[in-house]
């Protein structure tokens, strides 16, 4: 973006009061955030729960000289103020027409209820090395998210990948008459966001306004309400539909739940196989959606296997943290339906803890019904948690439906003053809550506390190198881990925990010993022991250990 202060107010229809001759090549939102002032605005956004003319001040302090604001505040000499009806609409109106000033841009709008962000991040990776590509940063996707990201493309750009979000009637309205998707796609679609809609049929109906100029549209087709809709609605646009079930025109051919075989993906009249270490449903609608797309934009079978066996893992949810006591949480502290608690469970099956802790909250974000809580129930019994913490005042009614040793707390702090969370050791602990409960804070008191010097490890970059060396492997080649020495010292059993999450085919020890500890804290995947000592053999046997052999004697 690069415009004078003067073409801003012009653009947008505003009333300029200083210099219009400044330029503006940033738009900063948060004045704690702003990173550089030169050369940048702040604008003044009003929410429903704040106002951003409260931060003028500050924002003119760190050195801003331009305010985009509704009113005209107090300020020094020197600063020069775009006035304008609705900060909101400025943005949208000047995202449209940014956006209007690169015809050539391919665009491609992600709307749906879960995977936005996920598919989004997948397809930069894919496409940033052939393409010079714009994404929305984070989840930008809202009516500010979206123009704010749009506001980021230039000339040099060939692609833009832009999530589009809504939670209520009327605002996908307000996005397509700033963003045009020459591609559309269609993720999953769940209760996530149902709050404000009269049903899941009003919800799809909105999203799919995003599409009204679209050319094309991917679309996740296990849904068949979603499969009807798009038909109905667009019947002259070219439409693709993906998912799991087999009448979809890019589906997995294959039993993708056997881990002895490879993924077969039939694409229209043409079938593709890579190998797939994570296997959850989720991932793999995905990862077709992502093969839809490359297809698209005429990428090969073989460079699509290539680009999907090098995908990096996005952090964005179910993040892993090591606790105190040698617990383990796992945070899915972001939203909460009916369709992320499934994929929490299935994430939590990974892993080998015998004590499993359950942190649940109320389903905010959901239609309530009288069918909701006994459902959840009935999920979360099927998962044999040891001990589960309900939090709130809906789900606590319904706590006589969970299985096993149930508490139940009105608020998140009351949970963290019972001091229950000292006797808990060595568990699986899963925090699922709406964000209104700021579950996070649990994971805050139970996160082990480093020492000053600290050893971070990058786990994202070890799945990287992993993938990488798999594409250059023939699938049938296994891998093994070598992770003696306590991993070269960081850490034995997180590293080789990660590494059985990840589905690695073997680890590799010096010592039988090695071996056994790692046993006991409950890792399953084939391990060699590389130095077995003649008086090991019977632990290794004990411990369903493989020494190598490497003389006649042995």
């Amino acid at each position: 973006m690069k415009y004078t202060a003067k073409e801003l107010s012009e653009i947008t229809h505003s009333q300029i009061c200083g210099d219009g001759d400044l330029l503006v090549k940033n738009i900063a939102f948060d004045s704690r955030t702003i990173y550089s002032t030169v050369n940048t605005a702040f604008i003044a956004l009003r929410t429903a729960k704040n106002n951003g003319e409260k931060y003028i001040h500050d924002a003119i302090e760190k050195g801003i000289k331009i305010i985009i604001s509704e009113h005209q505040t107090d300020h020094p000499e020197g600063i020069t103020f775009i006035l304008t009806k609705d900060t909101t609409v400025f943005l949208q109106e000047l995202a449209a027409y940014h956006i209007r000033q690169f015809p050539e841009l391919k665009t491609i709008g992600i709307t749906g209820s879960n995977g936005k962000t996920i598919i989004k991040e997948w397809l930069y990776q894919t496409i940033s090395d052939d393409f010079m590509t714009v994404k929305s940063p984070k989840s930008f996707n809202s009516q500010i998210g979206l123009p704010i990201s749009l506001l980021a493309v230039n000339k040099n750009h060939q692609i833009g990948i832009f999530e589009a979000g809504i939670s209520r009637p009327g605002e996908m309205d307000l996005l397509e008459a700033v963003f045009h998707p020459e591609t559309g796609v269609f993720t999953h679609i769940g209760t996530a966001h149902l709050a404000n809609f009269s049903g899941e049929e009003e919800l799809i109906d909105e999203k799919l306004k995003l599409f009204r100029h679209s050319k094309t549209i991917l679309y996740n087709g296990d849904n068949e309400l979603v499969s009807r809709k798009i038909k109905t609605l667009y019947p002259e646009k070219k439409l693709i539909s993906f998912g799991l079930k087999p009448e979809n025109e890019v589906c997995i051919s294959s039993n993708w739940q056997d881990r002895r075989e490879e993924i077969r993906v039939r694409y229209l009249d043409e079938e593709l196989s890579f190998p797939a270490q994570q296997r959850d449903q989720a991932t793999l609608s995905n990862a077709l959606c992502v093969i839809c797309v490359l297809k698209e934009l005429g990428f090969s079978s073989g460079q699509i296997i290539q680009k999907i066996n090098s995908l990096k893992a996005v952090e964005m949810r179910l993040e892993s943290v090591e606790g105190i006591h040698n617990n383990l949480i796992i945070n899915d502290s972001y939203n909460l339906d009916m369709d992320s608690l499934r994929i929490a469970y299935q994430f939590i099956r990974e892993y080998q803890k015998e004590h499993k802790i359950l942190i649940l909250t109320d389903f905010l974000e959901s239609v309530k019904t009288t069918a909701l809580y006994p459902e959840v129930a009935a999920l979360t019994n099927e998962q044999h948690f040891d001990e589960v913490f309900l939090i709130g005042k809906e789900i606590t009614e319904y706590q006589h439906l969970f299985s096993g040793s149930v508490d139940t707390f009105s608020t998140t702090e009351q949970l963290l003053d019972s001091g229950v969370f000292k006797r808990i050791h060595q568990a699986l602990i899963l925090l699922k809550g709406a964000r209104k409960f700021e579950t996070e804070r649990i994971k805050t008191v139970l996160e082990l506390r480093k020492n000053e010097t600290t050893l971070e490890v990058n786990l994202n970059a070890i799945l990287h190198n992993i993938n990488f060396h798999k594409s250059l492997l023939k699938p049938e080649t296994k891998m093994m881990a070598m992770v003696k020495a306590n991993s070269y010292g960081l850490g034995s059993y997180e590293i080789s925990e990660f590494l059985q999450h990840h589905h690695i085919d073997y680890l590799g020890v010096a010592f039988a010993d090695e071996g056994v500890d790692l046993r006991k804290n409950g890792i399953t995947t084939p391990i060699l022991v590389m130095n077995p000592e003649q008086g090991s053999y019977d632990t290794i046997i004990d411990y369903n250990l493989e020494p190598e052999i490497y003389s006649l004697r042995v």
